[in-house]
């Protein structure tokens, strides 16, 4: 039985990755057997999230261009999450390989690991030309965009209507903010912006030095990561037709 696809979209630093990591974990924590996709085809920053390191034998690269890989192998398993696994590039390869992967093999890809798991999670990029995440938005049931209030937010957010439009993606599009730090306003942005939100984010102070430590926000007992969960935890329990038992 195919899964639930997911692609979680936005710009560069709008807090989209670490929504994605976090939700995964959260659904997860569900029972839930979670994969995770990441387009970063530049480096491999998933593994960073959940303190881990992926070798040349695994990984995104070698689950697109082996002719018939067992695509399973090729995810890493998340430490604090048991059934959560995630495909990233490994940490030492060649940047040549982001210049070789195809649309097609993307696609064949993420078919491939929707038969494996219960939820497939794609962390999407803001670049419009990324093959994994173009094919994610294609594919998707449901597209999280996330924004986080800045004077650029809009810009991306008018700069991408014809994709939107072409791609079918406004539909399926459910708008989640991430608060910032106190540069902008949210009211502010809000009403520059024009959107209504399905899901408010808190900021959390910490999260940058919690994801370098390896260890995902979810999992983190204070204040500010506490109401980041809950957020996440009202998604999953829609996600997953009811609340945790």
């Amino acid at each position: 039985m195919s899964s639930k696809i997911i692609t979680v979209w936005g710009k560069d630093n709008s807090g989209k990755t670490t929504f994605a990591v976090n939700l995964a974990c959260a659904l997860a924590n569900r029972d839930r057997l979670v994969g995770l996709i990441s387009s970063n085809l530049i480096y491999g920053d998933l593994q960073v999230y959940f303190g881990q390191s992926i070798p040349p034998d695994k990984g995104l690269f070698r689950a697109l261009h082996e002719d018939n890989p067992n695509v399973g192998e090729k995810f890493m398993e998340a430490g604090e999450s048991k059934n959560l696994f995630f495909l990233s590039v490994p940490n030492h390869y060649t940047g040549l390989l982001c210049d070789s992967v195809s649309l097609k093999s993307v696609e064949r890809l993420i078919n491939a690991a929707s038969l494996l798991f219960d939820i497939l999670l794609i962390d999407g990029s803001g670049d419009l030309t990324n093959p994994i995440s173009g094919t994610g938005l294609w594919l998707s049931e449901k597209v999280y965009t996330l924004y986080r209030p800045s004077a650029s937010a809009p810009m991306w957010h008018k700069g991408v209507e014809d994709f939107v439009r072409e791609l079918h993606i406004a539909d399926k599009q459910i708008n989640v903010m991430q608060a910032a730090n106190g540069e902008f306003d949210d009211q502010t942005f809000k009403n520059l912006i024009e959107l209504s939100f399905n899901y408010e984010l808190p900021f959390v102070k910490q999260a940058s030095e919690l994801e370098n430590a390896g260890t995902p926000v979810f999992f983190y007992e204070d204040r500010g990561c506490r109401q980041y969960r809950k957020v996440l935890e009202k998604i999953s329990d829609e996600l997953c037709g009811g609340k945790e038992q």
